[in-house]
This record gives C-alpha cells, sequence and structure tokens, in this order.
C-alpha cells in the first residue's frame, strides 16, 4: 500500500514533468534540417548575453538562441489553432475598476 506523501509527490513529479523531459525525449529517426533562428529569438537571445555576460558560452547562447526559437514556433503553431464556439468561453471576466 502507497502512502498519501508517496501518492503526492508521484503526483507532482507527473505533473512536473513536461517541463523536465521537453529536452530529454529522443532524438527523431530521420534527421531534421536545422532552421536558422528568427530575428526574434536572436534578439532575446542577445538580451540574455547583455544581462549575463560572464555566465554563458558561445556554445550556451547558441542553445538558449534554439530553445527561444523553438518556444516561438510553438507559439505560432497555437495560434494557427482555430477554435470553435464550443471552444471558447461563456463568459469574460474583467475587474470592476469603478465608475469612469
Amino acid at each position: 500500500m502507497i502512502s498519501r506523501r508517496a501518492f503526492a509527490e508521484q503526483l507532482a513529479l507527473v505533473a512536473a514533468a513536461p517541463w523536465f523531459l521537453d529536452d530529454v525525449r529522443p532524438a527523431p529517426q530521420q534527421p531534421q534540417q536545422q532552421q536558422e533562428p528568427s530575428a526574434l529569438a536572436k534578439a532575446l537571445a542577445g538580451g540574455v548575453r547583455l544581462r549575463y555576460p560572464d555566465r554563458f558560452t558561445p556554445d550556451d547562447l547558441a542553445a538558449i538562441t534554439r530553445s527561444i526559437d523553438g518556444r516561438l514556433r510553438a507559439i505560432e503553431r497555437l495560434y494557427q489553432t482555430t477554435l470553435t464556439n464550443a471552444d471558447e468561453p461563456d463568459f469574460v471576466y474583467s475587474v470592476y475598476r469603478g465608475a469612469d
């Protein structure tokens, strides 16, 4: 029998797994062509380089640039997903800030 504490720990690990396993996934069978990172990804990585000039090697910055570019591409794919009326919320919540 599993204790409540052990169950809660396993549940937390399962919930956090997507963030930690993002870079551990096995390589695909067919080699993918490396795409040049977008200008926005390069600019954001340049901001990281300027903010922390002594912490990253050029290889680290290249990996950071590729990671940022991958996230930006995922966001673009997410934006291209069309929603039906059933996917949208029934109401929109807005904070009442008093009379204008």
